[in-house]
Formats: C-alpha cells, sequence, structure tokens
C-alpha cells in the first residue's frame, strides 16, 4: 500500500512509525508545512520530502495520513474526499464544529472512508469494560476520567508553538486530550453526551487556549461522566502523564492509577487488583494498522468523522458553558 504522510512535525506523527514501516508499506513521500522535522523524518524513512501539501497531493498513493495544523486540517480533508483518496486523520479533524461537519457529510457522500484515531477504543481499559467483561452499556452509573499532559512549552519544543493559538488550534486541554474520554464515555454507555457544564483555566499570560478544563457531562441516558484535563504535568521521557480514573457500573466500581486496574464486585463485596498498560502512546500504530484491514475489508473504520464531530460537539457547549460561568449547556446533536 503507497502512503501519503502530510505534515509530519506533529508531536503525534512519531507514534505511527512502527506501523508504517510494517511489510507491504511504501511511503511514496511526506510533507512538513512547519519546516520543523520533515528532514528528519525523510532520512528515518528513505522516502522523499515534498516542498509541499500541493506537490504531495499531486502524487499517487492509496492511503493518506493528515497531521495538519488544526486550522488547515478540514481544507486538506476536503482536497482528499474530492480525490476519492482514503485517510486517517489526527483528531479534532478541524478548528471547530462546523468544519468537521462539513467534512463528514462530504465524506459520506462521495463514499471515502475515513479514520480518526479515538485510540482508547483499542486499548487494553476498553476491553477490560466492555459487554463482553460484563459491563453492559445501561450499567453505568458515573464515569470519571483524568488525564494531565505535559505543559504547554512541549508544544513549542516540538515545533507547534501554534498549538497555543486558539486561532489556530480551535481549543486546549479538552479539545486535544479530552475528546478521547468523550468518545469514551459515549462508547462504553452507547449514548451520546447531551449536556455539559464546564470550567476552564489559562495560566500563561501568552497563551489562548485552556491549560485545565473540567467537563461534567450527561448523555442522553442520563449517565453522568467528568473528565478532567490539563498542561500541567511535570513531563518527562520515561513518566509523560497522571492518568487516573474510577467507574461506578451496577456490576462493579472500578478505579486504575499508574499501572493498576483495581475492581471490586457489588454482588460478592470482593475485590481484585491487577496491573494493566495505560501508555496510550502504544495504541496509535495498532489503530492505523486496524484502520488499514477495515478499508481492505471494507469495513467502516473503529471512529471516524461523525464520531470527531459529537466530540466537537460536546467541547464546543463545555467551552460556551465554561463562558457562561459553568452554567450547563446543550450539545449539538449530530445529524
Amino acid at each position: 500500500m503507497k502512503i501519503a504522510v502530510f505534515d509530519v512535525s506533529h508531536w503525534h506523527f512519531p507514534l505511527y512509525i512502527a506501523a508504517l514501516k510494517d511489510p507491504g508499506i511504501e511511503i511514496i513521500g511526506i510533507s512538513d508545512s512547519a519546516s520543523f522535522a520533515g528532514a528528519r523524518f525523510s532520512d528515518l524513512l528513505n522516502c522523499k520530502l515534498y516542498g509541499s501539501d500541493d506537490e504531495l497531493m499531486s502524487q499517487d498513493f492509496d492511503f493518506a495520513l493528515v497531521f495538519s495544523r488544526h486550522s488547515d486540517m478540514a481544507a486538506l480533508a476536503e482536497r482528499l474526499i474530492a480525490k476519492g483518496k482514503p485517510f486517517l486523520i489526527e483528531k479534532p479533524c478541524g478548528v471547530n464544529l462546523e468544519e468537521v461537519r462539513r467534512i463528514r457529510k462530504l465524506s459520506e457522500k462521495h463514499g471515502v472512508f475515513v479514520s480518526v484515531p479515538f485510540i482508547m477504543r483499542v486499548s487494553d481499559l476498553a476491553d477490560r469494560l466492555s459487554p463482553a467483561a460484563g459491563f453492559t452499556p445501561d450499567g453505568f452509573q458515573h464515569l470519571t476520567f483524568r488525564f494531565i499532559v505535559g505543559s504547554v512549552a512541549r508544544y513549542e519544543r516540538n515545533g507547534c508553538a501554534w498549538m497555543l493559538d486558539k486561532a489556530f488550534a480551535g481549543g486546549g486541554s479538552m479539545l486535544n486530550v479530552g475528546v478521547h474520554f468523550i468518545d469514551l464515555i459515549s462508547n462504553l454507555t452507547q449514548s451520546p453526551i447531551t449536556q455539559v457544564s464546564g470550567q476552564v483555566q489559562i495560566y500563561r499570560p501568552d497563551v489562548t487556549v485552556d491549560e485545565q478544563a473540567v467537563f461534567t457531562c450527561r448523555n442522553g441516558a442520563g449517565q453522568i461522566g467528568v473528565i478532567e484535563t490539563g498542561y500541567l504535568y511535570p513531563s518527562t521521557a520515561e513518566d509523560q502523564r497522571d492518568f487516573a480514573f474510577s467507574l461506578s457500573h451496577r456490576q462493579s466500581y472500578i478505579r486504575g492509577y499508574a499501572d493498576q486496574f483495581y475492581a471490586k464486585s457489588r454482588e460478592h463485596e470482593r475485590a481484585y487488583a491487577t496491573t494493566i498498560a495505560y501508555n496510550t502512546d502504544e495504541y496509535y500504530p495498532v489503530l492505523l494498522r486496524r484502520s488499514w484491514a477495515d478499508f481492505i475489508d471494507g469495513r467502516p473504520p473503529v471512529a471516524g468523522l461523525l464520531e470527531a464531530e459529537h466530540a466537537l460537539a460536546v467541547v464546543e457547549a463545555g467551552y460556551r458553558s465554561a463562558a457562561n460561568g459553568g452554567t450547563p449547556e446543550q450539545v449539538e446533536p449530530t445529524s
């Protein structure tokens, strides 16, 4: 399969490299609008670095990966859809809900396969919380997730300073990492989030996106979830983030932190603990390989633009709520 990769300076691109080295995968070229990491990845992957997205778009390829600035994603996605090229596009897929809805409708109209890496769907945690493990969607009573990643300075170090400017990024920690848990809550409960109360905080005077956010969400089934995100953790290579969760289900109560998974049964009041891998970085090549397999076999993606549209609708409702002092806001439904 011939692969084109657009804008490799995105900080997530290195997480996909293991899959891009699979047998049968040929990277026909990459682009780098940021002019930051393109030459390095061109050497690493032994492929051509094109001078622009336009040059790469004119080449012959079977599947594309899109890692552009959020403000550039939708336009690039529209061009790929017009060419009938399947692709994976990093979340949030656009700078706002309107853009994501537009490309979702275009992809459906033209029948183009589009995968969005909501990687929690292919995680060990999702498996342990699935109906196959006894966790029926209607049994969840409360779901809380905390995901605090490294400071905004890491984006500056990685050549992605645009992530600190709302005009180019669309939002901050909730839009960037919180969407994974918006999607996870919706997927576990099989019910879309319909109402949000939000609070956000910015600490650096030159940053215009949320460095901290807390959303309290209610879905269509009445289940409640709380998502806390932030760019606040003193991140290092071996210790990148603070990830913790607690879930109440009719079957069990579950807690997790570091590499621990603790569940206590309601029926027998017995608890067990085990270890589990929560390093979310490991799931990007898993999801990319799954996307290729789904495309080849004619299946829909494990997550796509419809799920991205819902996540953006939740984020924008939460941001509206925060601007109004936390007053609950209704989530615009997908249509």
